[in-house]
């Protein structure tokens, strides 16, 4: 679940419905995806979008991605798959973990019935995202997995040098942030100015990270008024 294989894979998607270019509008893991896809192929990207996520590397040091871990964690010792379980039980099952009830119930989103054994399933592969969940944490660019000591090394040698082609998509982008979010902090603005040059940056205050689910009427304002610059 590398973010070069993820992009890959939404560059697939396009050649298959034949779009040369596209704007690519991503939150969370799917904004590093989208930002993965136009740094290695920025001519196929006419705009780029992302919500509440920098282009760096989290850690449990991170309170936000350190909810996260414990999150995944505890859907993925979930056993679904009683008979009888249904998913009233399952969100029972999470309160004590998972308090936002409307995290939850996103959660169940990814749940379904399976018609033939009439057992609950996973819709995605939660076991796989636990054991890629470093790899997640990440964000790799040309194949490589790099820490945020290794990018600020690139920079300054490609800054010093200027026969050295610069990472970067220098198209119109676009941070939308959750104001009570900590996904997306001071220290990250030198990574995100490196990668995407040419950004804007915009907070929806009293939203958190899930800005597009929390603030939909101003997320979709601010997302109408980038598609129509």
């Amino acid at each position: 679940m590398s973010y070069t294989e993820m992009s890959n894979d939404v560059l697939d998607f396009m050649n298959r419905q034949n779009l040369s270019t596209a704007v690519i509008i991503g939150h969370s893991m799917g904004g590093k995806v989208a930002k993965a896809l136009a740094l290695s192929n920025p001519h196929r990207i006419s705009g780029l979008v992302v919500l509440d996520i920098a282009p760096v590397r989290y850690t449990t040091n991170d309170v936000a991605w350190k909810a996260v871990k414990g999150i995944i964690e505890s859907l993925s010792n979930l056993d679904i798959d009683q008979p009888g379980m249904n998913k009233r039980k399952i969100d029972m099952e999470l309160r004590s973990s998972v308090e936002d009830p409307a995290l939850r119930a996103f959660v169940l989103t990814n749940i379904e019935e399976d018609r033939k054994s009439q057992m609950m399933k996973w819709k995605i592969n939660i076991h796989s995202i636990q054991n890629q969940l470093d790899v997640i944490a990440g964000f790799d660019v040309n194949n490589q997995q790099q820490e945020e000591e290794e990018i600020q090394q690139q920079v300054q040698e490609q800054d010093n040098n200027d026969g050295l082609k610069r990472i970067c998509y220098e198209g119109d982008t676009f941070f939308i942030n959750g104001g009570q979010s900590s996904f997306v902090k001071g220290g990250h603005m030198q990574y995100i100015s490196k990668y995407f040059p040419n950004y804007m940056l915009t907070t929806i205050r009293g939203s958190g990270h899930w800005v597009h689910a929390e603030a939909p009427d101003d997320t979709l304002a601010l997302l109408k008024r980038y598609l129509d610059r």
